[in-house]
């Protein structure tokens, strides 16, 4: 990230009549503004900036998700898939942003429970062995009805969102960002008949791991974890609350544009 794009950034919205705040000491420091935890932070704010990469984006937009903040994606890394703006866009941005020109795209989310506990997915949630030397074998059901038993390096519960992240390298459909399901995908199957199944978001899913294949995990956007230690099934279902994605608007790239820059363009020689 571009430590110094960062604070000419947090410089340019005071100037505009922001009251910025951070989790990073170092910006907090050297523009002596107000230092607190991420989710702090993001609970006080009316929008969230977040600069880097998708991983850091998901992550601010899962902690925004809960608070029902909007997040405007700056990108710093390498794909951007939910970024909406580029380092050099940031001020017309920030500057749209204080006018209030600015509209909310929702995005669905994913929530796993086990035994009380819950993780939320932007992306996606990952099924797998806690080592990763095994492989997983689990019954999976929806709305009550065997789907079926697999045999699998792990299974992956994708939203539309996630469907060009992990879904798409295990051979999972691209899927429009507008569409609200669930995308489940067999993470290489032992099994010629494991496809990939689309499901409606408001179908409960069950992950029953079955006891050879334990200790396991579940995994959310690939940074959360959950432990799954006993014979009780994960529940995958749609999540209580959406994420908030900033739009900006007149952007010249659409979804299926950005699918030809992030991954066709960029794999020719």
């Amino acid at each position: 990230m571009g430590r110094s794009e960062v604070l000419d950034a947090a410089k340019l919205s005071q100037e505009l009549g922001m009251q910025p705040s951070t989790d990073e000491p170092a910006l907090a420091s050297a523009l002596h503004i107000h230092l607190s935890g991420r989710q702090e932070a993001i609970a006080l704010a009316d929008v969230v900036v977040a600069f880097g990469g998708d991983g850091t984006i998901l992550s601010a937009a899962r902690t925004a998700a809960l608070c029902g903040k909007p997040v405007l994606g700056v990108n710093f890394g390498q794909l951007g898939f939910l970024a909406e703006v580029s380092s050099n866009e940031l001020p017309s941005a920030l500057r749209r942003l204080a006018l209030g020109e600015y509209e909310i795209e929702l995005r669905h989310m994913l929530q796993a429970s086990y035994e009380g506990k819950t993780l939320f997915a932007l992306n996606d949630i990952v099924v797998r062995k806690e080592s990763t030397l095994d492989v997983l074998r689990a019954r999976i059901c929806v709305d009550g009805e065997r789907l079926d038993d697999y045999v699998a390096d792990g299974l992956l519960f994708s939203t539309s969102t996630g469907s060009t992240a992990y879904s798409l390298s295990c051979g999972g459909p691209i899927v429009s960002p507008g569409l609200e399901l669930i995308i489940f995908t067999p993470i290489c199957p032992h099994s010629l008949r494991a496809r990939p199944v689309v499901l409606s978001e408001n179908q409960p899913i069950s992950a029953l791991v079955y006891e050879r294949s334990l200790p396991a995990i579940a995994v959310a956007d690939g940074r959360e974890i959950l432990q799954i230690r006993s014979g009780q099934a994960l529940e995958i279902r749609r999540a209580p609350f959406d994420a908030c994605l900033i739009r900006l608007g007149g952007q010249p790239s659409g979804f299926f544009t950005k699918v030809h820059q992030k991954l066709v363009d960029r794999t020719q020689a």
